[in-house]
């Protein structure tokens, strides 16, 4: 299964519930592994966590004062070639940021973390100015927002994903200049909505956005994003599965910890490969008769009483439907025996199971011989 390629995928969609089976393959996981870009630089900074002694001067950061030769650049004896840099929770502020002389690194930095700091909006101009080389930035876990103006993060004209998640974020981003940008992270922010041409911006680039954990009650206002290949909406309060039938490219799509009662409108999903719907209000497996190239379907913890509308998902690798309501097995020969590419069901936690603990696996093996793993075993 293609997983997320980010650490951000700690959180995915920052939406799953407790202790499912959904969150362990999907995201606990190990992530894909990083290409190492080049030499990576892991800034520390001497005891700056620790208590200084009686007749030290206590640290201090860039923007506290100071000289910027004595403290506020604190990089200037890492190499200008370092292609991949790391100033994580290193209290810094927006304030901080000019001192360092980030551009310096111009053509050769490729990633950039300003993970888990003490930035806020607006980040000062020309900070990142002459970064042509920066493919991914990554300020997640700040104190960003309400909104990031394409001003704050000019020169970086090349980056191709940039993870604002867990800031303060109430607005999509409007970054016009940002022409190659193919992967949003927006994970656990305070975006209620998404407004008419809000990220018209992107709609020629972006293949992937991820929006969990934020506000949204409606799916709206994406439909420009005819090239996306993966949508994560999950813990969210979206009612209603609609306006997606211009993502013919979508791959995967999640939707986990909502609020939605009917699988429908996913006939322009023809591409789909993974359906997350895991944590929703579910009574009934249907709407599915399009999306045949899907390999993974999760509908655990709903309401599902019967096995249905899977029969024709030829290509089908992965059924999750646990925590249901599903009382016998007895679909299993007419809905999951005709998969042969099936190899994972997950059905613990119905009533099939849990009134027929004797039995239940031995039934499912005799069934569904192709299977290689029943349930977390």
């Amino acid at each position: 299964m293609a997983a997320p390629s980010k650490a951000l995928k700690e959180v995915i969609d920052a939406s799953q519930a407790e202790n499912t089976p959904s969150e362990a393959t999907v995201n606990g996981s190990p992530k894909k592994p990083r290409a190492r870009l080049g030499p990576t630089e892991i800034v520390h900074l001497p005891a700056s966590d620790s208590e200084p002694e009686d007749d030290e001067e206590p640290p201090r950061m860039p923007g506290e004062g100071g000289n910027v030769g004595d403290d506020g650049d604190f990089l200037r004896d890492y190499p200008e070639d370092t292609e991949d840099l790391q100033l994580q929770h290193l209290r810094l502020k927006s304030s901080s940021l000019a001192p360092l002389n980030i551009p310096r690194f111009s053509t050769h930095l490729k990633r950039l973390c300003l993970r888990q700091n003490e930035l806020t909006s607006p980040l000062p101009e020309g900070v990142f100015t002459g970064l042509s080389g920066l493919e991914e930035l990554d300020l997640y876990d700040n104190r960003l927002g309400s909104r990031i103006e394409d001003d704050e993060l000019k020169g970086c004209e090349n980056l191709t994903s940039l993870d604002l998640s867990f800031n303060n974020i109430r607005h999509a981003p409007n970054l016009p200049s940002l022409t190659k940008l193919n992967v949003l992270y927006l994970v656990q922010n305070k975006i209620s909505h998404i407004e008419e041409g809000e990220l018209d911006w992107c709609k020629d680039t972006m293949t992937s956005i991820e929006l969990g954990g934020n506000r949204i009650r409606t799916i709206e206002n994406l439909d420009a994003l005819v090239k996306l290949e993966e949508l994560w909406l999950g813990k969210n309060k979206i009612r209603a599965l609609e306006n997606l039938s211009t993502f013919a490219s979508l791959r995967i799509l999640s939707l986990q910890s909502n609020r939605i009662t009917k699988i429908e409108n996913l006939e322009g999903l023809t591409s789909l490969e993974e359906l997350y719907l895991s944590h929703n209000g579910l009574t009934k497996i249907e709407g599915l008769e399009k999306n045949t190239k899907l390999k993974t379907l999760d509908i655990g913890n709903n309401m599902i009483e019967e096995i249905e509308g899977v029969s024709h998902l030829s290509e089908l690798e992965e059924f999750w439907a646990s925590y249901n309501q599903i009382p016998n097995l007895q679909a299993l020969d007419s809905q999951l025996a005709p998969l042969k590419n099936l190899e994972t069901v997950y059905l613990e936690g119905n009533p099939c199971q849990k009134n027929d603990m004797a039995g239940y696996r031995r039934k499912i093996i005799l069934a569904l011989p192709q299977i290689k793993q029943i349930d977390a075993t």
